[in-house]
């Protein structure tokens, strides 16, 4: 496995071979890439959450970068961050499922969508509809569904559950291709379009993990040694109404051994409102000039494309918008970082614990077998 960023550089010039030093990362990444200050790089080693709003040429996206260093190891937050569904459970977090391998209908049964999205169904068109959703998505709720019975609701949770596993289906098979466009604006919104052209402006994906965005941009086609990836959705205040995503995350080691570099990217499959798409990247990286068994940076790299941020008064919005997505990866990071040290403290505890336990256990285990004592007269 290579890492995100080669240890060594090496030139060949006139048959003679250089090895160049290559400078301290993530410091060099964080000054030259992402335009930290002294100051700024400062704070994120003394343990201060740092976040940047990144500049984007799209006014309809935003771009965000955090950092913030954790006492804790990098095998504990993949371990962790695997059990999705306690991992975001709190705060804000409606619902949230993980989804099984190869997907089941039952994975999707305890969606639920918000009584306003349901009752703007049947009243929707192509090309005005409150919710985000596809054409056939949308014939198929209105024609299968009673919306005068009385059960009308559960009807729509069961069509919406049938649609949202047959679609994971077809996406583990045909990957971006197989999601349709959005029809709720006159214009369609071709996601795997939309996605592709995010990613052409994401620079420090394909400039430092080129294998990664090439599978994120060509699954299921593509391969990534040593990758494992799950699909989940949630249920999530945001803004004015509970948004329903379904997302894609790949887990993406960097490297191998104990507290290791890995990268971990969470791609929106789907969102209900607000969203064209997004793609949420964290890297988990240790202080290359002192690399210990115990701590590393944790860098979230978030990038996302939205529904009114343009024109007059969407640059109003933007402002807004921008400034509450800031505020809510800085506190992620903080409550994150928390939670993460807290509870990797806990895990090593229960393990020393336990390790002198069974030490304990073999000990006596040994002093059984001598017998019992022969007093001497």
């Amino acid at each position: 496995m290579t890492p995100w960023w080669t240890i060594l550089t090496l030139s060949v010039f006139l048959g003679t071979t250089f090895v160049e030093a290559q400078p301290r990362q993530p410091h060099y990444f964080l000054e030259h890439d992402i335009g930290l200050s002294d100051d700024e790089i400062r704070k994120a080693e003394q343990g201060e959450v740092v976040v940047k709003v990144l500049d984007t040429s799209l006014g309809h996206e935003v771009s965000l970068f955090g950092i913030v260093w954790v006492d804790a190891t990098t095998d504990y937050f993949v371990e962790k961050y695997s059990d999705i569904e306690n991992f975001e459970k709190g705060k804000g977090v409606l619902q949230i499922k993980k989804i099984s391998n190869p997907p089941r209908l039952e994975d999707f049964a305890s969606i639920r969508f918000p009584q306003e999205d349901l009752d703007a169904i049947p009243k929707c068109k192509i090309g005005k509809c409150t919710v985000k959703i596809q054409e056939d998505s949308l014939l198929r709720l209105q024609a299968e569904i009673d919306w005068n019975a009385a059960d009308a609701d559960q009807q729509a949770h069961r069509v919406i559950a049938e649609i949202a596993f047959e679609g994971m289906m077809k996406y583990r098979e045909g990957g971006d291709k197989t999601l349709s466009a959005y029809r709720d604006k006159k214009r369609p919104l071709f996601l795997a379009k939309e996605f592709d052209a995010m990613l052409d402006n994401s620079p420090y994906l394909y400039e430092y993990l080129p294998e990664l965005e090439n599978y994120l941009q060509n699954y299921p086609d593509a391969e990534l040694e040593g990758a494992s990836d799950f699909l989940y959705w949630s249920m999530n205040e945001f803004g004015l109404k509970p948004v329903f995503r379904i997302n894609h995350v790949v887990i993406y080691p960097l490297a191998e051994g104990h507290n290791a570099d890995v990268a971990i990217a969470s791609k929106m499959l789907y969102a209900s409102h607000y969203f064209h798409t997004a793609l949420e990247v964290r890297v988990l990286v240790r202080d290359s000039d002192n690399p210990t068994n115990v701590g590393f940076y944790l860098i979230s790299m978030n990038r996302s494309r939205s529904d009114g941020l343009t024109g007059f008064f969407g640059s109003i919005v933007r402002s807004q918008a921008v400034k509450r997505a800031r505020d809510a990866l800085a506190g992620a990071l903080a409550n994150g970082r928390t939670n993460l040290e807290a509870g990797y403290r806990r895990a090593a505890t229960a393990t020393k614990n336990h390790r002198r336990g069974a030490k304990n256990a073999e000990v006596s285990q040994r002093m059984k077998t001598l017998g019992p004592k022969v007093e001497m007269k």
